[in-house]
């Protein structure tokens, strides 16, 4: 490499005493083609950054009605998430502490390692690998490609936590998947470990994508930072996890956005058994719902912006979603909620108040969050 820049350094110095304006034009494509060389045996470089997610909790209905052990904090082992019988939740959350690594090496192969602080563990490792203009191939720890939002990173996200349907897909898993780019459809097949970790039961998906509208909607949840012309997609997907007999199902979900609003809907119809939940390790559904087999569960929400995206003042975003399980006790779940963006999704407050019903009370309860984050 440092032989092939000096002989270019060389040949510049030599050409500046001989060559007239034809040459020099030559010349000056040759060191083009040069650099452009050179830059694709280097690849692009490696971008390294990360995020921070913390807030505070307060509910009165903790007691036989929400789940917050284990909490984010509950691997390490430290206390933080123990509470104490008969005490009301009221404490501090470290809900994401992330570093990660990425780029493109100079054959083109993206890659990414995303690592969870908070847990001290591995979350993501991957390569992107092309196979021609339209097609690339993804290998290692990632999310397979059911639903969208299962596959918006967590702090793209309008709530704290991910949809009941979302958050059954949304951990990586080590396996290899396939997908398609062709204008405005795109297409996924994934296939993953399974139930059983590393046993011969496998996870299998298989989605496709249309944009309906423009571009369609990004991989960010909500208005901030979209069109101003409205975008839409919609998708379909099938999946099947061999390691519980039946354990399969279909999902349809669409989205819009413009920059003043945007609105999404999912609904997942599951087979007999209801697939093992993928919930990212250190995401939790604090109100937890009953997601059982031969049940169509879905979720409609949508957000509004208050005020235009501005460097001096920031935006506000409300929004709202409504769940609907499809179980016995008729329960449901609704959220609501408020971001406040001081620089876009990389520093925004967050606030939420999120509350369950069902029937048998079970799952009724009201939880209030409040938290930062920021990202680097």
């Amino acid at each position: 490499m440092k032989k092939l820049v000096f002989s270019a350094a060389a040949l510049t110095a030599a050409s500046a005493a001989f060559a007239n304006e034809s040459d020099w034009a030559q010349l000056d494509q040759d060191i083009q083609a040069l650099s452009a060389s050179l830059q694709g045996l280097e690849g692009t470089g490696m971008t390294i950054g990360g995020r921070i997610r913390a807030g505070y909790e307060n509910s009165g209905d903790i007691t036989g009605s929400f789940n917050t052990a284990p909490g984010p904090d509950a691997i390490l082992g430290t206390p933080d998430d123990v509470i104490t019988p008969g005490n009301d939740l009221g404490g501090f959350a470290l809900y994401t502490a992330r570093l990660f690594a990425a780029g493109t090496t100079g054959q083109d192969i993206g890659y990414r390692i995303e690592l969870d602080i908070a847990q001290a563990g591995l979350l993501a490792a991957y390569l992107d690998i092309p196979v021609g203009n339209e097609i690339t191939v993804r290998t290692g720890r990632f999310r397979g490609h059911v639903l969208r939002e299962s596959l918006i990173d967590s702090g793209d996200l309008l709530f704290f936590d991910r949809s009941a349907t979302a958050a059954l897909f949304s951990a990586r898993r080590t396996g290899i998947a396939a997908v398609g780019n062709f204008e405005a459809f795109e297409w996924a097949v994934t296939v993953q470990n399974g139930g059983d970790g590393v046993g011969d039961d496998l996870f299998y998906a298989v989605r496709a994508g249309i944009d309906i509208l423009g571009e369609g909607t990004d991989l960010v949840e909500g208005a901030y930072g979209a069109s101003e012309e409205m975008e839409a997609s919609a998708g379909v997907a099938y999946f099947n996890d061999d390691a519980p007999e039946d354990a399969d199902g279909f999902a349809v979900e669409g989205s819009l956005a413009t920059n003043q609003f945007s609105a999404n809907a999912t609904i997942v119809s599951l087979g007999d058994a209801a697939i093992g939940s993928q919930l990212e390790n250190n995401e939790r559904m604090i109100v937890p719902m009953p997601i059982a087999g031969d049940s169509t569960i879905f979720s409609v929400g949508g957000s509004f912006m208050l005020t235009e995206a501005s460097s001096e003042y920031g935006a506000w975003e409300l929004a709202a979603r409504y769940q609907d399980f499809d179980d016995p006790g008729d329960s449901t779940l609704i959220d609501v909620g408020a971001n406040y963006y001081a620089h876009g999704h990389d520093m925004k407050y967050i606030i939420n108040v999120t509350s369950g019903s069902s029937a048998g009370g079970g799952h009724d309860g009201t939880l209030v969050r409040v938290g930062v984050q920021s990202r680097f």
